[in-house]
């Protein structure tokens, strides 16, 4: 009797570097239910491992990139990735794209540039929230998500009061998607600066990591628990060169083994520039280029004013000028997205010109307008992230 041959099992494994004995490898089944953990401290290349990864395995799965400081762009369109930047959605908004990107297979990028830290948290929460809670069907359309800068997402500690409840919905959404992911055809990968600013609700859900250079006792102390190194092993982590890591788990290698890295097809946006001397001009030629004679007639509203979120809320709330940027705001909104001079601003709602020139000011140091310092030509317009709000308002004259 003749015994059938054995049905070939799919090789998803992917080619990630190289190693004293071999090539190191990816294998993205296992990665699926066991996740994984890059770390390394600034300059170890954990950004650079996390862009080689998308570019190996986005020909086997779906990709969502994570990208807190918009490092990630052109990778996204070397993959063929959407990108979305979180300002210009809600947080429901945010929801609602993942959970379409799950049911029609689309890579994303979710760039979180231009958000307080708050703000970074809640709608990278929603974005999760989406793709967790995605429809039955949807779970075989597998996402490998890659999420860079982990601690900034789902830190160990709140930076205050304030932020404690921000980071309990990070923490909690980004635990949720690493234990109920694999089920739902979700594999995150987090990469994170230091393993004492990711909270250790998450760290524990990571079964595969790749450990590069480290610095700081607590952190290498924490490496080395999760790699099984004694203190003396543990040593030989604060000389690794960048693109070293050591890698370990059901993904990678059975046992932790030093692996350097492949280079990427993409660069890496995110890089450490090279250094610059400072321009060499007098301070006439210096004054000018800043345009200080400008900027000084700009009023001040005092350095609360430059703060985001609800700070810069309060302040702009108990500023003087706030009725008549709100009146300007509203009458901005209405002929959006032409612009308006100061002069008819002041005529149309019956300001006099230092009104109008406060209210204006106030508005731009809120990042709530566009506009030029004070002149008689000055001009604002709604600024573009609220102009693609209202994108259906018809153009009209005041």
């Amino acid at each position: 009797m003749t015994l059938a041959p054995a049905p070939e099992v799919a090789d998803n494994r992917v080619p990630l570097g190289r190693h004293s004995t071999g090539a190191l490898s990816l294998d993205l089944d296992r990665l699926l239910a066991g996740r994984l953990l890059i770390q390394g401290s600034s300059g170890a290349g954990k950004s650079r491992t996390l862009r080689r990864i998308i570019e190996e395995a986005f020909d086997y799965t779906t990709i969502s990139i994570v990208d807190p400081e918009g490092e990630f762009d052109n990778l996204a369109r070397h993959i063929g990735a959407t990108t979305i930047r979180a300002v210009e959605l809600t947080a429901d908004g945010l929801t609602a794209a993942a959970t379409r990107s799950r049911r029609h297979r689309l890579s994303m990028h979710i760039d979180l540039t231009d958000l307080d830290p708050d703000q970074r948290i809640v709608k990278a929460a929603a974005f999760f929230a989406g793709l967790i809670g995605a429809p039955r069907e949807d779970w075989a359309h597998t996402v490998l998500v890659c999420i860079d800068e982990g601690h900034l997402l789902a830190p160990h500690v709140a930076g205050s009061a304030r932020d404690a409840e921000a980071r309990r919905l990070g923490v909690s959404t980004l635990t949720d998607l690493c234990a109920r992911g694999r089920k739902r055809g979700l594999a995150p990968v987090i990469a994170t600066q230091r393993l004492a600013k990711l909270s250790t609700s998450v760290v524990s859900e990571l079964q595969n990591v790749l450990v590069g250079l480290n610095v700081f006792d607590r952190d290498i102390a924490r490496a080395a628990d999760l790699l099984g190194f004694s203190a003396r092993e543990a040593d030989a982590l604060r000389n690794l060169v960048p693109g070293d890591f050591f890698a370990m788990g059901p993904a990678l290698s059975a046992t932790p083994c030093l692996a350097h890295i492949d280079p990427t097809i993409t660069e890496h946006i995110g890089r450490t520039p090279e250094l610059r001397a400072a321009a060499s001009v007098d301070a006439g030629e210096a004054a000018r280029l800043l345009d200080l004679a400008g900027l000084a007639e700009v009023t001040d509203h005092g350095p609360a004013i430059a703060l985001r979120g609800t700070r810069a809320l309060d302040a702009f709330l108990l500023d003087p000028a706030a009725t008549d940027a709100a009146a300007i705001m509203d009458a901005l909104k209405r002929i959006s997205p032409n612009a308006s001079t100061a002069r008819d601003l002041s005529r149309h709602l019956g300001l006099d010109a230092e009104r109008t020139d406060r209210a204006l000011n106030l508005l731009s140091a809120i990042a709530a307008i566009d506009t030029m310092p004070r002149g008689e030509d000055r001009i604002a317009r709604l600024h573009a992230r609220l102009r693609a709000r209202l994108s259906d308002v018809a153009v009209v004259a005041l």
